[in-house]
């Protein structure tokens, strides 16, 4: 996908373009929220990351709203698809 370009100017025969550009999804992510996503991709419930990470069920159903929000996804196959860089539309 190509972006618009911020800024795209000529000075004394050199061209300066500034475009924006996307950060990857796991740059998006704190460490704990890697954390728990790596765990999810594990096939871990929440209750079961809750005991590991001994955290509140509350928490990790917080650190998991965060992610989806942050990943622009809304299921847990999603987030682990974005993370991983599959792509669910093919097959």
């Amino acid at each position: 996908m190509q972006r618009k370009p911020l800024l795209d100017v000529t000075e004394h025969g050199v061209r300066c373009l500034l475009v924006p550009v996307a950060p990857e999804p796991h740059d998006l992510l704190s460490p704990r929220e890697h954390e728990v996503a790596r765990m999810v991709g594990r096939g871990y419930t929440n209750k079961q990351i809750a005991g590991v990470l001994e955290i509140s069920l509350n928490t990790v159903s917080a650190h998991m709203r965060r992610i989806f929000t942050k990943l622009g996804v809304g299921s847990r196959a999603a987030m682990v698809a974005a993370l991983t860089g599959e792509n669910l539309a093919a097959g």
